[in-house]
């Protein structure tokens, strides 16, 4: 006899100790959802407790960490399953910088945290997905995969490889009912993006002086207009509202955009096409007029 399913849904949201993971879930406990949330060493509890979520702490670069909470929760969800995985954990300024200065003990901490932490807890939650059926997987990427700006590339490779991920399992998991989909948020109010300029500082001071040398006073203005428009960042719940969305879609899209700063991008990016729209971006970064040989190699 077949074990009749529980109608409460049940969602692991990854980073949910602060910042957009625990707007997530804050909003899918409030919408009835039972709700596990990770978060960090170190990090408060009290706003998960206070909403009836169950925190995690765990290291989500450590495979067997991740497996002791899979083992854990899958004694607590039981026949029903996971109906939806949420990855939101990562990482940014550890690896901030231009591309040329950045270290490769930084950008390995980055993949580590952003592509296998991500890709670690779907392989290790899949069966757990596969046991509810018509499961969903929301991957957190970024808008700047569509527009990559001055000291944060390594952190848009990374969520290229998350987006690759995501396209990878759309392929792959329908055979299950199970279905994938990217969010690429714009500037949050976070703790990534928080003091913007004294963490752009303090980067810049990071960087070898050969590297500064060359960059510094040609990306002075993109920056400091970079640093103005962080001052408009929308609010992790903002976001969080189209994760939801997604969530509940009938059939999940591709990619969703989040953030009033970047709705229009993607028509943008179809009306322009790919080439025109790159230019636009970079008069409206502000960036230097590029000195290439128009004649060619």
């Amino acid at each position: 006899m077949e074990t009749k399913k529980s109608s409460i849904k049940t969602a692991i949201v990854t980073g949910a100790g602060t910042g957009l993971g625990q707007a997530t879930a804050v909003m899918l406990k409030e919408k009835g959802w039972k709700v596990y949330g990770t978060m960090i060493p170190g990090q408060s509890a009290d706003v998960m407790e206070k909403h009836g979520i169950t925190p995690i702490v765990v290291d989500l670069t450590d495979r067997e960490d991740v497996l002791k909470m899979y083992a854990r929760l899958d004694k607590e969800i039981g026949s029903g399953g996971l109906a939806a995985l949420v990855n939101v954990a990562g990482l940014a300024g550890v690896a901030g910088g231009i591309i040329e200065g950045v270290s490769e003990d930084r950008i390995r901490a980055l993949f580590e945290m952003n592509i296998f932490g991500t890709l670690r807890t779907i392989q290790v939650f899949l069966p757990l997905l596969r046991r509810y059926g018509p499961a969903r997987i929301v991957n957190v990427s970024t808008s700047g995969v569509r527009v990559p700006t001055c000291f944060s590339g390594i952190y848009a490779i990374s969520k290229y490889a998350v987006e690759g991920i995501t396209n990878s399992l759309r392929y792959e998991l329908p055979i299950f009912g199970i279905q994938a989909t990217s969010i690429e948020p714009g500037a949050m109010e976070t703790p990534m993006t928080a003091n913007s300029e004294k963490n752009m500082q303090d980067t810049w001071d990071r960087m070898p002086q050969h590297v500064k040398t060359l960059y510094y006073d040609k990306l002075k203005i993109p920056m400091d207009y970079m640093n103005s428009m962080l001052k408009n960042k929308n609010k992790p719940e903002e976001v969080a509202k189209v994760i939801v969305k997604a969530l509940y879609a009938k059939k999940m899209k591709i990619r969703y955009v989040g953030g009033k700063d970047v709705t229009m991008m993607p028509f943008l990016q179809r009306f322009l096409g790919e080439n025109l729209f790159e230019s636009f971006m970079l008069k409206v970064q502000k960036m230097p007029e590029p000195d290439f040989n128009t004649k060619g190699l």
